[in-house]
């Protein structure tokens, strides 16, 4: 078994998972969004992990098994552009409610744990949750439309979300 290389742009549009077998595949500019695109992780310039090829034998051809555009580096651990921007946005749109400076502070803290599978994640989300239900319903709704892009499944099922 063997992987890709995937490109996406900086909004995290998928271009193609299949980079290296198929140069010709590449584009300079998102065709959705217009941002660049990249191949490698900004971090540590690995390459981004694409479509799975899964080899066959004499009598069955190869598979070729699509991924996800990920969220971090399977190098380095960094978020990827696109990840890192939703996160932000997040923030931004949490600094735009009502909510208090503690609340602010709370899900601050609370934010690795939400956005990765940790051994905190669920408490994490309860509070996120508790905090969330606290701005008013317009602002409610598109966070819970962003967290869906950021969290981690566990975080999504103790949301509700999954």
């Amino acid at each position: 078994m063997e992987y890709d290389v995937m490109e996406a742009c900086l909004n995290g549009h998928k271009v193609t998972g299949r980079l290296r077998s198929q140069p010709f595949r590449h584009e300079k500019f998102c065709k959705e969004c217009g941002e660049k695109t990249i191949s490698t992780c900004p971090s540590c310039n690995s390459a981004i992990r694409g479509d799975r090829h899964v080899p066959g034998n004499r009598h069955v051809a190869g598979q070729i098994i699509p991924v996800d555009v990920p969220k971090y580096c399977i190098e380095c651990g960094a978020a990827y552009p696109w990840q890192a921007a939703r996160v932000e946005n997040f923030k931004e749109i949490l600094r735009e409610s009502e909510l208090g400076v503690e609340d602010l502070r709370e899900v601050e803290a609370a934010l690795p744990d939400i956005v990765r599978d940790t051994q905190k994640t669920e408490s994490s989300s309860l509070r996120l949750k508790r905090i969330m239900a606290k701005v008013g319903k317009p602002i409610y709704e598109v966070l819970v439309n962003v967290v869906t892009d950021i969290a981690s499944e566990s975080a999504k099922k103790t949301l509700g979300l999954k």
